[in-house]
């Protein structure tokens, strides 16, 4: 489900994360911590940066959820990295909405509410085909947690392939190809 998010509401929602990024660095200023400051525009920089990748790979709804994604509530925080910009997104732009929201909302249910859960979402290509990295850091609940359950988010996703799953407490890796 995808909230439909009108123009002014996402320009005050980016406007909100903007000035906290600036508050951040005025306040670092104001306490002489000129390497906090270097390290916080570094970050802006590099987060702008992916934000223009990911906006030039033509999945305009698979940037919307990205971009948009921590302006909901949910058990742990979005980032994402673009390492290189597969050909494919828009072919594939269906299955990989689909089998994410499938994933971002299993992260839902069995992150620890109240934790530090960070989940990385890295877009990467293998041969222009995209291929989709979710590198999770925080705390799971472990009592019913199973590979099968997470390859089971893929089912019926035609060209859909979880390539690996490694699963413990406090960290999840899945990588899955995508080809026609």
């Amino acid at each position: 489900m995808t909230k439909e998010w009108e123009p002014v509401d996402l320009l005050r929602h980016y406007r909100h994360d903007w000035l906290n990024q600036m508050q951040l660095i005025k306040g670092n200023l104001a306490l002489g911590k000129t390497e906090r400051v270097e390290a916080l525009l570094d970050d802006i920089i590099l987060q702008a940066k992916n934000e223009a990748k990911l906006s030039n790979l033509n999945g305009n709804r698979l940037a919307e959820k990205l971009l948009t994604f921590n302006w909901e509530p949910h058990n742990f925080r979005l980032n994402f990295e673009v390492i290189s910009e597969p050909e494919g997104v828009q072919a594939k732009e269906n299955e990989i909405l689909t089998v994410s929201g499938r994933l971002f909302a299993w992260f839902d249910r069995q992150c620890q509410s109240g934790a530090d859960n960070h989940l990385l979402y890295v877009i990467n290509s293998d041969n222009g085909n995209p291929v989709i990295e979710f590198d999770f850091q925080g705390k799971l609940n472990m009592d019913a947690l199973e590979i099968e359950e997470i390859e089971q988010l893929a089912e019926g996703l035609p060209g859909v392939k979880m390539n690996e799953i490694e699963l413990r407490q406090q960290e999840c890796f899945i990588r899955m190809h995508f080809s026609d």
